[in-house]
């Protein structure tokens, strides 16, 4: 009777025990569910047309847009310096639509500025069922091509379309040159001929008022 009980309480201790553990790491529906309302999502401004951050979100990017250009190229560089209410727009957008951190809307608008096809490809994978891709890691072979372009092949570039222009400007090339002689040549021409038909208009004249003269 004893050896019963004790049996029976120690299957109690095991089973309450076993429901703890499970229900600590449940990652169904209800748990992700859970997880997202936790997050401080935006809301849809229908009269505005415009997303709004929520009050619990600190507004605060996971890094900055050097931070971007190092792990997504340029693109996005220039987006945040030169749109950032519509580069956050598109961030709030993400975040509402998949139910994620700013950090991780953060990484899927570069990756999408950078290359769509790509990015597009990734999310159908993951849709199938694939691990999803961190895009706010700093990649060292995408840093390093983006100093190298950003030092090197950037500044190069801009000085060869400086000295092309610069080149054009002072000693236009034989095409151009040759088509300025010819419109040259061909208004020279054109006030020859003009000034060769007044001088016959005026000698005409002149020669007409002699015989009227004359007869008179």
């Amino acid at each position: 009777m004893i050896r019963t009980s004790l049996i029976v309480a120690i299957l109690v201790a095991f089973a309450s025990t076993t429901s703890t553990t499970v229900s600590a790491f449940t990652f169904g529906k209800k748990g992700a569910g859970s997880a997202a309302t936790k997050l401080p999502l935006p809301t849809f401004d229908d009269a505005t047309q415009r997303y709004v951050k929520n009050p619990l979100d600190d507004g605060e990017y996971p890094y900055d847009a050097i931070g971007s250009a190092l792990r997504h190229g340029p693109s996005p560089f220039f987006k945040r310096l030169t749109s950032a209410d519509e580069y956050e727009q598109g961030v709030l957008k993400y975040m509402g639509t998949f139910k994620c951190s700013r950090a991780e809307a953060v990484g899927n608008c570069d990756a999408r500025l950078n290359n769509y096809l790509d990015w597009r490809y990734q999310k159908g994978e993951e849709e199938k069922g694939k691990p999803k891709v961190d895009y706010t890691k700093l990649d060292k072979k995408q840093a390093a091509l983006t100093v190298v372009w950003a030092l090197g092949i950037t500044p190069f570039a801009i000085s060869v379309v400086y000295d092309t222009v610069s080149q054009f400007n002072n000693t236009p090339g034989p095409c151009i040159s040759k088509a300025f002689e010819g419109l040259a040549s061909a208004v020279k021409m054109r006030r020859e001929e003009q000034s060769s038909l007044y001088c016959a208009q005026l000698e005409g004249g002149v020669e007409e008022e002699l015989k009227r003269k004359k007869g008179v």
